[in-house]
């Protein structure tokens, strides 16, 4: 038993030690949260409403890490997770529980990262926009036969009909059965899944045979898994086929401690609106080993699996060479291997994006409209509006509001994304979008100042000036913000994927003379603890 211990003068806890707990909240990992007489608890394998038995793994000062034993009582909102790879791969970290419940806890989650980090009272936070089809304009669900999570109820007792469930415990190595509220997924619940039009695979190879799938959370290893449900099932098709590839050795999985071997992972995009896919091999040279029958191979098998409800069919095949020793280093090249440099999508309203290999691409396409409604519902424009798109990636969300704005400035530190916003804006027929390279705290106060030659005299200086924000998980750049504030924007909407920076940048702009006034979450993250979050922010007139 470790030295580690918690002490008050009514409890000792040590690490090693079984403690059960009742869980009421859920951490931003996925992980169950318990408190014994003040010592926040974080449980792996629990959700809110359980009653478990845990043993603690590691003890701090302030929380104890702990993992589930045994379920002692199941939540009244946890269901029977439909994937057989959930324990092990942890991706999908609300599988376990009710679509209602995920949703609560998301919206609950932004508002408390708004109080603790962002300083606001009572911040309006509305409903998470849900990705159920039949949804209300609110975020409110409507039709609920069928829904994930919605238990049926029994006549007799009009509570919710339990299901059983195996777990394996770790203390004795069988099987014992536990009751959990819920049913397995629908038809319905199968629609809701399979939304990402991303999927990044890592590789490797082991003495069983090779290994294609994702990385367990915390750790390097790889979950082999043929089927994941948020995948769609072409993508699911091709990776399986470039399994069977490194089995029958036509590619070689890179081996880092020897240095030698071609495949790093790969990555595969959808296209929902037209059936376009691109596959991206991660290597470490320009050629792809044995190109035309690995090429034909996974075209079939995308082939075998296209229905007319899913018409998909590979566009484009790219080699992304990397030959650093960290994988997650910039590609140093991008060679076209077959097809075309970029698929093109259709979005629901009509508008036509090229995505190039390195792009970024909203991953849940049909919440991406839903996303973008919102966006335009926030800036309200009336006409003649100069919209600043910051990290503007290509262009989407500022070329959605081009035909309601007077000017639409784009503005990216990636060059190939600004090639790529241009071309999207000459494909739309947008001719009121410019689009600069830089960082947007250097370029944005130039194209404003009459003395910067970068001056831009088409921008109305009469005209409202809204500033669109959506930067990576880490937020934005300080300087940044300070520019945007020196620009005196008169509103900012903040597409945020992190509660807790989005928090914090709001807490900046309160001291810069803004002031938060509401946000709406759309859920394009369904089963996971990812949440995106639209803000919409005011210029306080002095």
């Amino acid at each position: 038993m470790s030295d580690n211990m918690y002490k008050t003068a009514d409890l000792v806890v040590t690490e090693g030690q079984t403690v059960e707990l009742e869980i009421t909240d859920m951490t931003d990992d996925g992980k169950g949260l318990g408190r014994l007489s003040g010592l926040a608890i974080f449980v792996a394998g629990a959700v809110p409403g359980d009653k478990v038995s845990t043993r603690i793994t590691r003890l701090k000062k302030r929380y104890a890490l702990a993992e589930t034993i045994t379920l002692l009582e199941a939540s009244a909102v946890r269901v029977q997770p439909p994937c057989p790879y959930y324990k092990d791969c942890g991706g999908c970290s609300m599988l376990e529980l009710s679509y209602d419940e995920q949703l609560r806890i998301k919206r609950k989650n932004i508002i408390t990262k708004l109080e603790r980090i962002g300083a606001l009272e009572d911040p309006t936070v509305r409903e998470v926009v849900g990705a159920v089809d039949t949804i209300g304009a609110d975020g409110g669900q409507a039709g609920q036969i069928g829904r994930p999570g919605k238990s049926e109820e029994t006549e007799e007792t009009g509570q919710p009909e339990m299901t059983g469930k195996t777990v394996e415990t770790e203390e004795t190595g069988h099987s014992e059965q536990i009751e959990s509220a819920g049913g397995t997924a629908s038809e319905a619940f199968d629609s809701m899944l399979r939304y990402r039009n991303k999927a990044e695979f890592a590789v490797a190879m082991t003495s069983a045979g090779p290994l294609v799938g994702f990385n367990k959370r915390g750790s390097n290893k790889i979950v082999d898994c043929t089927d994941c449900l948020l995948q769609k099932r072409a993508t699911m098709a091709a990776a399986n086929a470039i399994r069977n590839l490194l089995q029958d050795k036509l590619i070689s999985v890179y081996d880092v401690r020897h240095g030698k071997g071609f495949l790093r992972g790969f990555t595969i995009k959808v296209c929902e609106g037209t059936g376009e896919m691109m596959l991206i091999f991660t290597g470490t040279a320009k050629h792809l080993p044995n190109a035309e029958k690995v090429i034909y191979t996974i075209s079939d098998a995308i082939d075998a699996v296209s229905t007319e409800a899913e018409p998909y069919f590979l566009q484009s095949v790219v080699v992304e060479v990397n030959k650093a020793k960290d994988v997650r280093e910039p590609a140093t090249a991008y060679e076209v291997v077959a097809g075309s440099n970029t698929v093109t999508d259709i979005t629901d309203d009509g508008m036509k994006f090229e995505i190039s290999a390195p792009a970024f691409y909203q991953v849940n396409t049909k919440q991406m409209s839903k996303l973008y409604a919102k966006v335009r519902e926030y800036a309200c424009l009336k006409g003649g509006e100069t919209i600043f798109d910051l990290y503007c990636g290509i262009g989407t969300i500022g070329l959605s509001m081009a035909t309601q704005a007077g000017m639409i400035i784009g503005i990216e530190s990636v060059k190939n994304a600004v090639i790529d916003a241009n071309r999207n804006a000459v494909i739309n027929g947008i001719v009121n979008a410019r689009y600069y390279t830089g960082r947007a705290e250097h370029v944005m106060p130039r194209l404003l100042d009459k003395e910067d030659k970068l001056f831009v005299d088409y921008i109305d200086e009469n005209a409202p000036k809204i500033a669109i924000l959506d930067p990576p998980r880490a937020g934005c750049d300080e300087a940044l913000l300070r520019a945007v504030a020196s620009c005196e924007v008169d509103k900012i909407v903040y597409v945020s994927c992190n509660p807790g920076t989005l928090a914090r940048d709001i807490k900046l702009l309160g001291e810069l003379g803004y002031e938060f006034v509401e946000a709406t979450p759309v859920d394009m993250f369904v089963a996971t603890m990812h949440v995106e979050c639209i803000a919409l922010i005011q210029r306080v007139k002095s």
